[in-house]
């Protein structure tokens, strides 16, 4: 079992951005992942700052009167047994999902109370003055001013929240420009890469911001960080345009290789 991230740890992931940190897990094991939420997700009170901690997932109907119900307190009970920092992702699996905005201020605090950090969530959110004061970070789709029956009907399984496979337990990363997921098996790794992708972008900074700045010393920094501005590979090329040329304009057009 992976041992919890130590504070000093965790201090030094949210002085990171959400992009460096998923590009260094990207470094670690070779290809990209989809583990990063989409555009639909945004960070509401982005002066409130970032947020590192475990997620503690759990399931939500926004507007059925029908759906199950789960005791309230205890899903808190439940939260309050977890690693800490924790960051509440909850799911809206509503049959008319993203209608409502059913997370206000009386759950953000309390949740605050039992030691969540921040909320990553698909259900939208109300009373935007009163959320801020609570000072809960909230990732989430929208604001609307109500909604009907708000009923929990799951926690601790796997969520799809912003296009991302949640699992209690897993690391998440959210600051202004979304939330991100790091499994812990990997979260030292990555928080090591991370900080040597800082060096190196600042490098690249250097470069282009130099008063004797020139491609030809661009192109001498790129052969130095190849990762940076990957080869062209032109048979790759060669069937992308092959397959999708049809919807472009006709590739006589422009510069294509």
């Amino acid at each position: 079992m992976t041992e919890p991230l130590t504070a000093d740890e965790l201090a030094a992931y949210r002085q990171l951005d959400t992009a460096t940190v998923f590009f260094a897990r990207a470094g670690i094991e070779g290809s990209i992942s989809e583990d990063y939420t989409g555009p639909e997700i945004r960070a509401f009170f982005p002066e409130l700052g970032s947020v590192v901690g475990y997620a503690v997932t759990s399931e939500w109907t926004t507007l059925d009167p029908d759906s199950p119900q789960l005791d309230f307190l205890d899903y808190y009970e439940w939260l309050t047994r977890q690693p800490g920092p924790c960051v509440a992702v909850m799911m809206d699996v509503d049959p008319r999902a993203g209608r409502t905005a059913s997370f206000g201020p009386m759950q953000a605090r309390t949740l605050a109370r039992l030691g969540v950090a921040g909320v990553v969530t698909s259900i939208g959110i109300q009373k935007l003055d009163a959320m801020r004061a609570a000072g809960m970070p909230v990732w989430s789709t929208g604001a609307a001013p109500a909604h009907g029956p708000y009923h929990l009907v799951r926690y601790g399984a796997t969520v799809s929240v912003g296009r991302v496979a949640w699992r209690t337990g897993d690391l998440v990363l959210a600051d202004s420009n979304g939330a991100i997921r790091i499994p812990v098996e990997l979260a030292r790794d990555v928080l090591r890469k991370a900080r040597q992708g800082g060096d190196r972008e600042r490098s690249y900074f250097d470069v282009i911001d130099a008063p004797d700045f020139s491609i030809a010393k661009l192109r001498e920094w790129v052969a130095r960080h190849g990762s940076s501005y990957p080869p062209v590979d032109a048979e790759q090329a060669e069937r992308w345009w092959a397959t999708h040329g049809r919807n472009l304009a006709p590739r006589s057009e422009g510069i294509s290789k």
